[in-house]
């Protein structure tokens, strides 16, 4: 499938086919996924691609953050919006796979009244391992869509990590974001882009 479609036809999908997706077409994607740039090429990211028995306890788990995801959308939706993203929360919308990105976990201690540099250096590894592991699932929810799967970049299940990290003994890592991915159930419509968010500097604009 060519790129530009490919980038413009993927949508989030919060209803999927019960149908397994087979071992190989799995692997495939993984292995774009993991083409991802990474700060320093360090590719500190992890993943771990879950099934079965597990899923269904994994999805036990993710259930109880809807208390904490709800207050969000509020601020943003309506009250049939709310619903929809909810229900991806009670069932991962049936995924029969979930795929979940991690990265080391460091703390970080601000201090106060440290300046913007000296916030940055002591934020620097945290921040470079977090855009490495977003751009890895782009290229993840990218190279399914191309397979004819469907995925839904989810970040509230981070409001449960411990207790996650906890059931797939991924202690001393971060949880970034859960994946569930399928063969998709629904053709949403494309949301409308913003505009007005490119500045030109430095180009002639006659």
């Amino acid at each position: 499938m060519d790129l530009d479609r490919v980038i413009k036809e993927r949508r989030s999908i919060r209803k999927f086919r019960p149908d397994p997706v087979p071992r190989e077409v799995l692997q495939e994607v993984i292995e774009l996924a993991l083409w991802a740039p990474s700060g320093m090429n360090r590719q500190e990211w992890e993943l771990v691609v879950v099934q079965g028995k597990p899923r269904d306890r994994l999805l036990e788990i993710v259930s109880k953050s809807q208390e904490y995801v709800l207050p969000h959308l509020q601020e943003l939706f309506s009250e049939k919006m709310i619903n929809i993203s909810l229900q991806v929360f009670k069932n991962l919308g049936g995924a029969p796979v979930v795929v979940l990105v991690t990265i080391p976990k460091e703390a970080v201690h601000i201090p106060e009244g440290l300046d913007p540099r000296g916030r940055y250096y002591l934020e620097f590894n945290r921040y470079s391992r977090l855009l490495s592991a977003a751009a890895l699932i782009q290229n993840l929810l990218l190279a399914a869509h191309s397979r004819g799967l469907a995925t839904c970049w989810m970040t509230g299940p981070k409001y449960m990590e411990e207790e996650i990290n906890a059931f797939l003994g991924m202690e001393g890592r971060e949880l970034v974001s859960i994946v569930p991915l399928g063969y998709p159930d629904q053709s949403p419509p494309a949301p409308p882009r913003k505009e007005n968010v490119v500045r030109w500097v430095g180009f002639d604009n006659t």
